[in-house]
């Protein structure tokens, strides 16, 4: 079954960005590759060479492909129908969701799209540890995390349209 990749349109447009530049190395490394090879011609033993040769054959070209893969695959969270429709009855990509533990201390986490995430802001993307235990649970349900390296048990207060879309 194919999982698709999630993106608000801000984390789409840095991604293009990222691809962009990704390229824009690319074509900047194959020409220092060729000055190399204009300045010596035992290759074998040029360094600096090898190292370009690796990143334009394979380390620059493979990240260029998994960004156009998500970039082409990806569903918009804005345009997911529970973000449409202003529907929170379970937590999916875009929603902020609010905890309280036993002790009454509460954690707000939203959740975001593919490389989204800004832990100090309380913002995980829908792929980490945390994200993943939180998504298709409800309001009143109880989920546990990691919390200063213990688990925790947690209950789902609210759940709302994240205030980061």
């Amino acid at each position: 079954m194919f999982n698709p990749f999630y993106l608000t349109r801000k984390g789409r447009i840095g991604l293009m960005q990222q691809r962009d530049q990704l390229r824009e190395l690319l074509h900047t490394s194959t020409k220092e590759m060729g000055e190399s090879v204009k300045r010596d011609n035992d290759l074998r033993e040029n360094p600096e060479f090898l190292q370009l040769q690796t990143k334009i054959s394979y380390e620059l070209p493979n990240k260029i492909a998994e960004l156009t893969k998500i970039l082409t695959t990806a569903k918009l969270i804005e345009d997911t129908d529970a973000i449409r429709t202003s529907s929170f009855d379970e937590v999916l990509p875009g929603m902020q969701v609010e905890l309280v533990d036993d002790d009454g201390g509460s954690r707000v986490f939203s959740i975001l799209g593919y490389g989204e995430g800004n832990p100090d802001a309380g913002i995980v993307s829908y792929l980490t540890p945390v994200a993943t235990a939180l998504m298709y649970k409800s309001v009143g349900d109880e989920v546990q995390l990691m919390s200063n390296g213990k688990p925790q048990n947690y209950e789902i207060v609210d759940v709302s349209r994240s205030p980061h879309l």
